[in-house]
């Protein structure tokens, strides 16, 4: 499935909120750290992707792929590290929603 909305926001910054909001209007698959983080397989994959994109290899392609094996049924992202990289998803998915929380 295709991410449909980014919110850009860094933690503690009401990206819980955002989610829960998101989920209420539709988007029930709304990936937040809070899910994240209780998946040590995940963790490993960020930590590679963060490895990535420091030496700047990954492209649209990479990051679509990457959505598409690793959170399949997941429209909407949230929070961290999702925020880290705001701008090379919404690059490689052109035609979702941007949403910046304060």
């Amino acid at each position: 499935m295709p991410v449909e909305v980014i919110v850009a926001g860094l933690p503690r910054s009401g990206t819980l909120s955002m989610c829960e909001a998101l989920t209420r209007l539709g988007y029930h698959k709304t990936m937040h750290m809070a899910k994240l983080i209780v998946n040590p397989t995940q963790m490993a994959v960020w930590t590679e992707i963060y490895g990535k994109h420091l030496e700047k290899t990954w492209t649209n392609h990479d990051w679509r792929q990457m959505f598409n094996q690793q959170f399949p049924e997941y429209v909407a992202v949230t929070d961290a590290p999702f925020c880290d990289f705001a701008v090379e998803i919404a690059q490689a998915y052109p035609e979702a929603k941007v949403r910046h929380v304060p």
